[in-house]
């Protein structure tokens, strides 16, 4: 029988993850990543390229975890600031839930996003529309 994975250990070293190389050493070779606006992908490092590039100051906490010996589902909340242009950024917050999978070394075989994309969406609207009307 397997010792039991700590997932709360787990996720307290997710949340330190920073960078597209950190975030592709989660996951095990061939490993797959999908969410809403990501079709399933092998190419962890562009997604955490992508992601840095909207949103360079991103940090996702696990308000919650569960999961047994090869899998786990965590619900999350990420904060972050877009920057358009010269204005000022506009401080977005989001939630989600994720799933994953994960060998028998803990490596990520499968991670899949659920989230609302029109949460942040609707954060970055009113911002920009805030700046237009004081500006």
């Amino acid at each position: 029988m397997s010792p039991k994975r700590d997932w709360d250990a787990w996720a307290q070293s997710f949340e330190s993850v920073k960078g597209p190389d950190a975030f592709a050493a989660l996951f095990a070779p061939g490993g797959q990543f999908c969410d809403p606006v990501t079709p399933w992908t092998t190419d962890v490092r562009k997604v955490a390229r992508d992601t840095d590039a909207i949103f360079p100051d991103w940090l996702q906490h696990v308000d919650r975890i569960r999961g047994g010996d090869d899998w786990a589902v965590f619900e999350w909340t990420g904060t972050a600031t877009f920057t358009a242009g010269e204005g000022p950024g506009i401080p977005i917050s989001m939630q989600g839930a994720t799933v994953i999978e994960v060998d028998a070394g803990g490596k990520v075989t499968s991670w899949r996003d659920y989230l609302d994309t029109n949460e942040p969406t609707q954060q970055i609207q009113a911002g920009l529309e805030g700046q237009a009307g004081s500006g």
